[in-house]
């Protein structure tokens, strides 16, 4: 399925109202009875057949002793025009790559363990401590929750029950309908454990992710709270940003943008602004608190779900009769995405914004989309009311 591509936005854009509605339009409406003459049983009065597939109505008449003779024919008044249906907003792809390495029993806030945990540090103030892993997974519950039109997906780096630095081409949660509660339920039984092989995640999302034929736009998640190292797939503790950033550079060339999402305190995160520029998307999102993951969570969320295109639950009965209104004015049908109108996407059910009218939706802009499908005799308004 063709998509508009919707690189980077600010999350502060992502408040925008949007409205869509779906108008079925099938002629001009009007009213003109039929008349008959009363059948030979007399007595008959003459009526309107209405046929809602029709542009035109036949009339005929009857009576008690019989058929009366056929009136003229007629417009079915109210027959046209007074359907509204929400057409669905194109559904989208969230792939979520995970750290579990050793540091997400840490904190969220701070890098210390809110319980006693093997010996290591412990947090001067556990009230109301939250380590990182539960962190997400309550940031991931509230995303899912509000966003029914995305398909999640979930891989964990290191993989579950592999060698330390291991990373799977298998995701633990294939990308699917139904995979938001999935990823839930993996994260709950989610241990923190090994280094942080970032590099060879992300080549393997990349590897997957265009291989879910779904025609929905995708996106990655990349989700950490500290260096990648793992160099060469080998247990070590050393610098891994360069590999990383080609493998977050060529996911985004294979149209496939990489969210980032830091983890713990600030000062102790580096350089994922560069993984966040390398994967089209202009900067990380920094989350040192519980409130801060959800928030990050909740913007990349609607980023990606907001795209240019609408999937209309019925097909047009003449795709030369298709009108598209935003903001109440005709908008043109056009041939390229640069060009500034609208399209079909894979088939005539789906309409796709192009051009400014596009990007002014993508940059919050609060445009109300209408739909018309017109039959064999309308002639669309410049602008509805």
């Amino acid at each position: 399925m063709k998509r508009i591509s919707f690189g980077s936005v600010s999350a502060g854009a992502l408040v925008a109202s949007f409205a869509a509605m779906l108008y079925l339009g099938c002629g001009s409406p009007g009213s003109l009875p039929g008349s008959g003459t009363a059948g030979n049983g007399g007595g008959g009065a003459a009526g309107v057949t209405i046929d809602p597939t029709a542009t035109q109505g036949g009339a005929s008449g009857s009576g008690a002793g019989g058929a009366g003779a056929a009136g003229s024919s007629g417009t079915a008044e109210g027959v046209c025009g007074d359907t509204t249906i929400t057409p669905n907003r194109a559904p989208t792809d969230i792939f979520i790559v995970l750290d579990r390495s050793g540091s997400m029993a840490y904190s969220i806030s701070e890098d210390c363990y809110c319980t006693n945990n093997g010996g290591g540090a412990r947090c001067s103030n556990t009230t109301n401590c939250t380590d990182r892993l539960t962190a997400v997974k309550n940031a991931v519950s509230n995303a899912v929750s509000a966003n029914p039109t995305i398909n999640w997906g979930l891989e964990f780096y290191s993989s579950p029950g592999g060698a330390d630095c291991s990373v799977s081409l298998a995701p633990q949660v294939p990308i699917s309908v139904t995979g938001g509660a999935t990823v839930l339920t993996e994260l709950g039984t989610a241990t923190a454990a090994n280094h942080t092989p970032t590099a060879a995640a992300i080549n393997a999302a990349a590897m997957y992710v265009p291989t879910v034929n779904d025609g929905n736009s995708k996106a990655i998640l990349l989700a950490t709270d500290g260096m990648p190292n793992c160099v060469g797939g080998r247990v070590n503790s050393d610098d891994d940003m360069p590999a990383t950033t080609a493998a977050v550079a060529g996911a985004y060339a294979a149209s496939i943008p990489v969210y980032v999402v830091g983890m713990g305190p600030q000062q102790s995160i580096t350089n994922l602004n560069d993984l966040a520029v390398a994967g089209g998307t202009t900067q990380y999102y920094p989350a040192d608190s519980v409130q801060a993951l959800s928030d990050a969570l909740a913007a990349i969320s609607k980023i990606v779900s907001t795209t240019c295109e609408f999937q209309t639950p019925t097909t047009p009965p003449d795709n030369s009769k298709v009108y598209v209104y935003v903001d109440k004015a005709l908008i043109n049908q056009v041939a390229s995405s640069t060009e500034d109108g609208w399209m079909f996407g894979a088939s005539s059910s789906d309409i796709v914004l192009t051009g400014s009218f596009c990007s002014n939706l993508l940059g919050g802009s609060g445009s109300t989309v209408q739909i018309i499908f017109g039959c064999a005799d309308y002639i669309p308004p410049q602008s509805i009311p």
